[in-house]
């Protein structure tokens, strides 16, 4: 199975820089615009002082035109060519200036002492154009003029350009040491989960001992669960390896009977005494068979698989053939075998090979450890609001009151069975029970045995 990696460094990088990025280049839009608008501003009122300037000459030279000198001044002050020209109150004839200014827009009028600013075309140029009307008194007919002046748009571009620049080079500035700060904070941030790495691949495939080094806050649960991880992992083995070892004790003895009474049979003298070792290893063989299968089924129960067998089934019917199947053993046995239930069907949810499993088990013990030489089995179904109850029950010695934990253990024996049986039949009943989300209960008061089971029932 291939695992999906990625870099957690390049992630937080990517997470961090990525919106400075989107914050940066919103700032640096702003901030040209900003100083677009401010450059415009200060070309505006440096156009009006130079009206004003170009308006008192004016009126001081009375109508001459401009001197070649103050021109030169203003140009070289502002880096712009400028042009001026300055009517009478009618607006018909020229004060002084040059001739054809740029054309006032339409939505525009000009007001007393109120300038107008606007962008216009003059001789393929763009230029910034200012339109004020003032009332002259130091002439000899006082009367109100307007003034145009307008200027060439090289040297504003220009400041704009340098604020821009000046602007751009800062903010780059600023994201190049930002990023630096954070590429170092990074790195150096994620060193102990580095060294978390490092010393987890220096482990040997059987070191499942927990993590014992100090760790962020951040990531301590994910240490947490790493260790409980652990610990369910050598549980898991631990009882895995003693399952093995149990097994192996358990099949060494009838693997061990088979083999001497196949030798004793390979000795026998007479057909009638070889016919006799012959069907004792018969039964030892089917003991055997009976044992392996049972651990089989508590190796694959152990693995929590069966929930994917679940199915709607009835319980009733299911019970019923469990007893047909153990109904010849129980004649042979001289045990008489009955099931008391009220219901015909009662559907429940589960995996019928187990269920019908645990049943056989529990019927089994109950044949082979309460009534071995004759009696009664009673198998009794009942019901209530939202359970189905099992009931299993021998009139044999029963089981000890101190005993009655430990033979729900695996390879556990009572102290009649004489060592016969595997010691799995009750294990795999309970843990099959407890998968279906049940309980089995064991009591044993007075005379006899009885098994108690618990499942829900079909919502």
């Amino acid at each position: 199975m291939n695992v999906k990696v990625f870099s957690l460094r390049s992630r937080l990088l990517v997470l961090i820089i990525s919106p400075l990025l989107v914050i940066v280049s919103i700032g640096m839009v702003a901030l040209y615009y900003d100083s677009e608008k401010k450059s415009q501003e200060i070309y505006d009122k440096l156009l009006h002082s130079i009206s004003q300037v170009i308006l008192r000459d004016a009126v001081i030279s009375k109508g001459d035109l401009l001197t070649e000198q103050l021109l030169e001044t203003l140009t070289d002050t502002i880096n712009d060519q400028i042009f001026y020209q300055v009517r009478d109150e009618k607006g018909s004839s020229l004060f002084v200036g040059y001739a054809n200014p740029p054309e006032l827009p339409v939505n525009k009028v000009i007001k007393p002492y109120t300038p107008i600013f606007f962008d216009s075309v003059y001789r393929d140029n763009t230029v910034r154009v200012i339109v004020s009307r003032e009332f002259i008194s130091a002439i000899e007919t006082p009367g109100w003029v307007t003034i145009y002046v307008w200027q060439t748009t090289v040297g504003q571009k220009r400041l704009l350009l340098e604020l821009a620049s000046s602007t751009l080079m800062t903010m780059l500035i600023m994201l190049l040491s930002t990023t630096l700060i954070v590429w170092f904070g990074v790195k150096f941030g994620l060193k102990p989960l580095l060294d978390l790495q490092s010393a987890i691949k220096k482990r040997s495939a059987d070191d499942l001992g927990g993590i014992k080094r100090i760790v962020p806050m951040e990531v301590s649960s994910l240490v947490n669960s790493m260790n409980k991880l652990f610990g369910q992992l050598r549980s898991a083995f631990k009882e895995k390896d003693d399952f093995i070892a149990n097994a192996a004790h358990q099949l060494r003895n009838p693997i061990a009977g088979i083999q001497s009474q196949a030798e004793a049979a390979e000795r026998s003298n007479t057909f009638k005494s070889m016919k006799q070792r012959v069907g004792d290893i018969v039964i030892a063989a089917r003991k055997t068979s009976r044992l392996t299968g049972q651990l089989l089924s508590m190796e694959h129960i152990s693995q929590r698989t069966i929930k994917s067998e679940f199915r709607i089934l009835n319980l009733v019917k299911l019970t019923q053939e469990t007893l047909t199947k153990l109904a010849l053993r129980a004649q042979q046995q001289n045990v008489e075998l009955s099931l008391e239930c009220k219901e015909s069907q009662i559907v429940i949810n589960g995996s019928e090979t187990f269920l019908s499993e645990a049943i056989d088990n529990l019927i089994d013990n109950a044949l082979s450890y309460g009534c071995p030489n004759g009696g009664q089995v009673d198998v009794e179904i009942k019901l209530d609001a939202s359970n189905v109850h099992l009931y299993v029950q021998d009139y044999g010695k029963g089981i000890e009151p101190e005993l009655i934990d430990k033979v729900l253990e695996r390879f556990v024996h009572g102290p009649d069975t004489n060592g016969e049986g595997s010691g799995l039949g009750l294990p795999i009943a309970k843990t099959i029970v407890e998968l279906h989300d049940g309980e089995l209960e064991l009591i044993s008061e007075g005379q006899g045995t009885c098994v108690h089971i618990k499942l829900p029932l079909q919502s």
